[in-house]
């Protein structure tokens, strides 16, 4: 089973350099999880994209109909592309246990540590995903896609 990642979620959904990869994940034939916290931070990058800054995003969505709008859409249009793509949500970790010790021994951010923990409490043995953060850890679960790790 493959863990979507916000790296490869994101650049499903927005064009750049990287999408082409992204594809590639999704045209694997084999069940694909993500979760809440990819959710959020994916949301988050389609609205910073938009405004320049993240302390932006505050004042636009308090004052600004047409980005509140939007900002919907982009959370709705998040949701229905993992929809059409049989990509099931679950539930992030709580075994924060679990997560300080990634964060310890591999040097994760923590919500890098959380989506590992959960990736792998979930049975997952792929983490997709374009993050090199993700390097520390290829000996616990493999990185895919390929073509992006050097192995394709």
């Amino acid at each position: 089973m493959i863990f979507i990642d916000s790296s490869v979620l994101y650049n499903a959904l927005v064009v750049t350099e990287l999408t082409g990869y992204s594809a590639k994940v999704f045209e694997l034939n084999e069940p694909k999880i993500t979760s809440e916290i990819v959710i959020d931070e994916v949301w988050f990058a389609l609205l910073k994209r938009d405004v320049g800054s993240p302390w932006k995003i505050k004042k636009e969505l308090r004052g600004n109909d047409e980005f509140r709008n939007t900002a919907v859409k982009y959370l709705s249009g998040i949701l229905g592309f993992l929809s059409a793509q049989n990509v099931v949500v679950v539930d992030d970790s709580s075994n924060w246990a679990k997560i300080a010790y990634y964060v310890g021994e591999f040097g994760l951010m923590p919500h890098d540590a959380r989506i590992l923990a959960t990736a792998l409490e979930h049975g997952c043995d792929k983490l997709a995903t374009l993050d090199e953060d993700f390097e520390t850890v290829k000996d616990i679960i493999r990185l895919v896609p390929d073509e992006f790790w050097g192995k394709g």
